[in-house]
């Protein structure tokens, strides 16, 4: 998958739920697996994955497998009121919170906001420069002074904002 130009998270993903299903039935006998599925008390999006995973792998092996039909039933998804999210950050740890306000302010993905280095920060203008993740755009997004304080209160020992204790190459001095 990698060679096809799929990202690390979805063959990570892939290769993850296939090892998942394997623990339950021999995922080289397809009409074992169709018997599965059918049975299985699992989400009709979570089958059409599987199967969509299960193709690709087929496809690798050169295993015959007509696809059976799964769906996925679209829901709305659930939306905490403001108070509710101002709730959870303040009820969390210092890192946590401004993570998590990081997130609510911006609208970043995790990834973008875990990848976060203290070059990207502005804090004279109150802005953050986002790094892409997927496909999106590199963008630059103002910040509120609240923000800009609660990154200002925490240490400034690695490049990276949020993660602590990679590699040496990752800390600021030395």
């Amino acid at each position: 998958m990698q060679r096809q130009g799929y990202r690390h998270a979805t063959y990570y993903s892939a290769v993850r739920a296939l090892r998942r299903l394997a623990k339950h039935v021999d995922i080289l006998n397809p009409e074992a697996v169709k018997t599965f599925l059918a049975a299985a008390s699992w989400s009709e999006s979570g089958k059409e994955r599987i199967v969509n995973d299960l193709a690709r792998y087929y496809r690798y092996k050169g295993i015959p497998f007509d696809k059976p039909r799964y769906q996925r039933v679209e829901t709305l998804p659930f939306i905490p009121t403001e108070s509710e999210v101002q709730n959870l950050i303040s009820g969390v740890g210092k890192k946590t919170s401004c993570f998590l306000q990081l997130i609510n302010e911006t609208g970043c993905r995790p990834g973008e906001a875990w990848n976060l280095r203290w070059i990207d920060i502005n804090p004279e203008q109150g802005t953050v420069s986002i790094t892409p993740e997927k496909n999106s755009n590199p963008r630059v997004l103002k910040i509120s002074n609240r923000l800009t304080g609660m990154l200002g209160n925490l240490p400034k020992t690695w490049k990276l904002v949020f993660r602590q204790r990679l590699t040496r190459s990752r800390r600021l001095t030395g």
